[in-house]
């Protein structure tokens, strides 16, 4: 089977912030392993490799308005579009906070157009809801530039600021803008019953199962509620996307055994006594791979 994993980070200590290093040191420190402070592209392809994942998307975030970066703008966009350049199965796309107004509109159509760049990362909890009336030309640049959107949404960080990673405050974007395709990382966990009501709603919303690897590893049950949930709610199966957070969840459950996770997904006899229907392999097929196709990649599998 196909495998892509359309949620993954790549970074070096050279070019993100010290207190993003800080916040790595931290999160590490409390779940009693080495804090990943380097994540290069080679990495990722022998993860992926070793994985059987044949495509990956990278998703980097700018940080640069609440905290001191090395890099400006433009060089991080092109450290990231210059990494990937020679992959022809790796893709990146643009980190912009929309605070930037013209200059990051500017810079989205330049990493777009002029870097290959494949569609926007945007990281709500450095400070912003992102219903903001300010940001919608963004938005409209978006549907012009047919790129899709992965918004962060739940569980953040130490030092970013989590309730401006609500779902409810993607749900006017997705209204006002029924062309434009928006991803929700991590199906907004702890929120993830909102998040599916918003993708539920909005047929231009899907959602990625990118950190629950937590889950998987210590109460699978979870995991199994979500996907039912989504069930019922028509979001599963054609707008899950199978994703991982490379390499920020290799600790508990490392890409292979979370790749392996998701293609065995069934639901226990107990749901299937309540009435969830239990998954095809039909249906597992689309969301490891099929439904980033077309919804990322914008192709027809």
């Amino acid at each position: 089977m196909n495998v892509i994993d359309a949620h993954t980070h790549t970074w070096s200590r050279e070019i993100i912030s010290k207190s993003d290093l800080d916040a790595r040191r931290i999160a590490a420190e409390r779940s009693g392993v080495e804090p990943v402070l380097d994540s290069t592209v080679h990495a990722l392809r022998n993860a992926m490799s070793a994985s059987g994942v044949t495509r990956a998307v990278v998703l980097p975030i700018d940080s640069a308005l609440n905290q001191k970066m090395p890099l400006s703008l433009t060089e991080k966009t092109d450290w990231h579009a210059d990494e990937v350049a020679d992959d022809p199965d790796i893709i990146t796309f643009v980190g912009i906070d929309p605070r930037r107004g013209e200059e990051g509109l500017k810079e989205l159509e330049r990493a777009v157009n002029e870097k290959g760049c494949r569609g926007w990362k945007m990281y709500p909890p450095n400070g912003f809801y992102p219903d903001a009336k300010e940001f919608d030309p963004y938005y409209s640049l978006c549907v012009d530039l047919n790129i899709p959107i992965v918004i962060h949404q739940g569980f953040t960080s130490r030092f970013k600021q989590v309730k401006y990673a609500r779902p409810v405050y993607v749900d006017r974007v997705a209204v006002d803008f029924p062309d434009l395709r928006i991803i929700l990382a991590h199906v907004g966990f702890p929120w993830q019953e909102e998040t599916l009501m918003i993708a539920s709603k909005n047929p231009n919303v899907s959602v990625d199962v990118s950190g629950w690897q937590m889950s998987a590893s210590t109460v699978p049950s979870k995991v199994y509620q979500m996907i039912g949930d989504a069930q019922i709610l028509r979001v599963f199966p054609n707008r899950v996307i199978f994703g991982s957070d490379f390499p920020l969840f290799e600790y508990t459950l490392p890409l292979k055994k979370w790749v392996d996770f998701f293609t065995g997904l069934q639901l226990p006899v107990s749901m299937l006594d309540q009435g969830y229907k239990q998954i095809r392999s039909d249906e597992i097929e689309k969301v490891m791979w099929k439904n980033a196709a077309r919804i990322v990649f914008g192709e027809s599998p």
